[in-house]
């Protein structure tokens, strides 16, 4: 997540090189990224909520896989032993899809994996079937066996359409899509998928979820010690009117839109970096809810007004919310720990403790401030924290 002095950008750029040549700081998590990619060959799967900055770290991905080693001087990755070798890159962003049956979504899937064929000043034969082209253009990128593969918000197309008649027809195209990648070890040397939910409709269940892995936990998230480095700065006369009382200004902050916690022996709570970035934007004085966004919302309204009888808090099992299938929300036969599941994948709840037992239950609470005050949650989720 990245802030332009001037505002003049906002949170919305995303684009790695763009950013580093430019005079926007950076909070630099190579030293992450670096981790993962020595796991390779390997293919990856990660969830966080939205604001998380998922997109920014696949196109960082994209920039190292690409060999573009002079971007990164003076991050942490640039003195590791890496070979800064290019690889080809298919990068696709399911979240600009907008469609509402199987034949708009398959269009849509062979337009962009076209799209990347012509950049790469390649031919392949068109099928109207997406995992058809797919393959395809992977066979004849990875003559070397070397083609990475990142995948943004894979769950976009179906969450959207939770409630849709057509999500099946939807859900076993993308499965079949998916299919192509996992079966594609000959010639993906590394692959990262991103989303909001865990292993919507089993899509990515063969990939190796590191969304609660320890060693990952700080991925996506600011720590304390980068708001500080990286934010702070930009607010110095607001921190500086405080200074005979910075702990508690910090105190203030991270109540408000820290306390994130994505593992359960993740020691050190997270900032959302859309909210921690948007308020240090806006010079460290207005206490406000940034992470609303009612074009992201919208389609979790219905499941949300279903919620009535949660409590705060509660204890869930821990595989629970790994299994929990999202697009079982339409069902009318779930039960609460369904709901306290999906609040958790979306950001709404968050992990407390955890009781490493036979049970392995988590302590689910509302995650700050912010998200208790958002509009919308005191209209259909008042009486959920009490």
């Amino acid at each position: 997540m990245v802030i332009r002095r001037n505002g003049e950008y906002g949170l919305n750029y995303i684009d790695f090189e763009e950013l580093i040549n430019s005079d926007l700081p950076y909070v630099d998590k190579t030293d992450y990224l670096y981790s993962l990619i020595k796991k390779a060959p390997g293919m990856f799967f990660c969830a966080r909520p939205h604001g998380f900055g998922k997109t920014l770290t696949l196109y960082t991905l994209e920039a190292i896989f690409k060999g573009k080693k002079n971007l990164f001087k003076g991050l942490k990755i640039y003195e590791k032993n890496y070979d800064w070798k290019e690889h080809p890159v298919i990068y696709l962003d399911l979240g600009i899809i907008n469609a509402m049956d199987a034949l708009s979504l398959e269009v849509q899937l062979n337009e962009r994996i076209f799209s990347i064929a012509d950049r790469y000043g390649i031919e392949i034969e068109h099928s109207k079937f997406c995992n058809i082209n797919l393959r395809r253009l992977i066979l004849c990128l990875g003559l070397n066996k070397d083609v990475v593969m990142l995948v943004d918000e894979y769950d976009k197309p179906l969450i959207s359409n939770i409630f849709n008649p057509e999500i099946e027809s939807m859900r076993a195209l993308l499965s079949g899509f998916f299919d192509v990648i996992k079966a594609s070890t000959d010639c993906v040397e590394f692959a990262l998928i991103t989303g909001e939910t865990f292993s919507i409709s089993h899509l990515v269940n063969n990939f190796e979820d590191i969304s609660m892995y320890e060693a990952f936990v700080s991925l996506f998230g600011f720590t304390q010690k980068e708001v500080e480095r990286y934010l702070s700065p930009l607010t110095k006369d607001s921190i500086d009117d405080k200074r005979d009382n910075k702990a508690s200004y910090y105190e203030t902050i991270k109540g408000m839109y820290g306390g994130y916690k994505f593992s359960p022996y993740q020691e050190e709570p997270l900032y959302n970096p859309l909210s921690i970035s948007k308020f240090f934007l806006r010079g460290g004085r207005e206490f406000d809810c940034y992470w609303h966004d009612t074009k992201i919302i919208k389609p979790y309204i219905p499941i949300l007004k279903k919620l009535e009888g949660v409590r705060y808090e509660k204890l869930i099992n821990i595989n629970s919310i790994v299994s929990f299938d999202v697009l079982e929300l339409a069902s009318s036969n779930l039960c609460e720990s369904d709901y306290c599941s999906f609040l958790f994948q979306m950001g709404y709840l968050n992990i407390k403790s955890y009781d490493d037992d036979d049970n392995k239950l988590l302590t689910l609470v509302c995650p700050n401030k912010e998200v208790k005050s958002m509009d919308y949650f005191l209209i259909w989720l008042d009486f959920l924290f009490l």
